[in-house]
């Protein structure tokens, strides 16, 4: 005898109301504190070499200061010569990078390209000159002849047998480093120039301009005159037209670390950013950095978050990138025991 209808299907109903889930939804994030999650912060130091007896810390902030560059200049016993370092990030261009063993570094006009020179540092202990290997050496490395590399070369101490060489190059700072190519395009292109003790660009960005090499081992000579190197073509100069001008970053002096005093690591005035719709105050106190949002005296919601150990110098406008000091990451015996870094924050 066959079942009524109802019979067959009731128990399919009721098993098709039994697999509803009844369990309380989970509510839709709130838009006005879904952007306040814990940022996620690297550190990044800035020099990975010797900071030597002492250290200069200077960076310079793009016109909008939504980019910086930030650059640690150590120096040797009796202020001799040492390799720099730099760090460039931009907010605008979501690109960074960084760079040991160089002389000198400067932004273009327009922020979209970095000028720098290679430092390169030749010493054989015990020996009256520099053998020949390692001019051989070099030439390889650079694609610059011996002859040229020895002509450009400077003392780099008064001391032992040293001579440094600069040699140019440019890193292209791609619009969007997602790109097809964009990799390719940042990789720095060196030129087969033995000259850039310092850098500098003139005000239309056509010409990086190359100061001559020093005539002492010391790190604070200047250079006195200056080569013109055409970024596009390649083409070398040696000399820039009388009437051209050079243009210099607005560097900041920073800190001056030095092995023989201590250095303030428990405060620093407050730096204001904005990310999105916040305002956030960049605060040093008792060797912490924080970040504390500055709301309403009525916004519950208002936070502060702990991006790192040190005292902040400066950031870029968003504050995606904050220039720092802060402990050394590992001691190193007879060097200053801090040393600069920069926070990249996503927040």
């Amino acid at each position: 005898m066959k079942k009524p209808i109802y019979k067959i299907l009731l128990p399919l109903i009721t098993a098709a109301f039994a697999c509803v889930d009844s369990s309380p939804r989970a509510a839709k994030p709130d838009p006005a504190t879904a952007s306040r999650q814990t940022p996620v912060i690297t550190s990044v130091r800035i020099n990975r070499g010797t900071y030597g007896m002492s250290a200069h810390v200077r960076w310079a902030l793009s016109p909008d200061s939504s980019a910086v560059i930030a650059i640690v200049d150590p120096a040797g016993v009796e202020n001799e010569a040492l390799p720099n370092a730099f760090f460039f990030g931009s907010e605008s261009r979501n690109f960074q990078t960084r760079m040991d063993s160089v002389w000198d570094a400067a932004p273009s006009p327009d922020w979209s390209v970095i000028a720098f020179s290679r430092a390169y540092v030749l010493s054989a202990a015990g020996a009256d000159s520099i053998p020949s290997a390692m001019w051989q050496d070099l030439s390889r490395r650079t694609g610059i002849d011996t002859a040229t590399l020895r002509t450009g070369s400077f003392p780099t101490s008064g001391m032992t047998s040293s001579r440094g060489v600069a040699q140019p190059g440019l890193i292209q700072i791609p619009a969007d480093p997602r790109a097809a190519g964009a990799a390719d395009a940042a990789t720095p292109r060196m030129y087969p120039v033995a000259l850039g003790w310092h850098v500098r660009w003139i005000p239309d960005g056509a010409t990086v301009a190359l100061g001559n090499s020093p005539s002492k081992g010391q790190d604070i000579e200047a250079s006195k005159t200056w080569a013109a190197l055409d970024p596009k073509s390649g083409a070398f100069h040696g000399t820039l037209p009388a009437e051209a001008r050079l243009i210099v970053a607005r560097w900041v002096d920073g800190p001056v670390l030095d092995t023989s005093a201590p250095v303030d690591m428990q405060g620093a005035p407050p730096i204001h950013i904005r990310s999105g719709t916040r305002l956030i105050s960049i605060e040093s106190a008792n060797g912490v950095i924080t970040g504390r949002e500055l709301g309403s005296a009525a916004d519950s919601t208002a936070r502060t978050y702990t991006i790192g150990s040190g005292k902040a110098l400066a950031a870029t406008k968003g504050g995606r990138y904050i220039i720092a000091l802060a402990p050394r990451a590992k001691a190193v015996a007879n060097e200053i025991p801090v040393e600069a870094v920069v926070y990249v924050v996503g927040w």
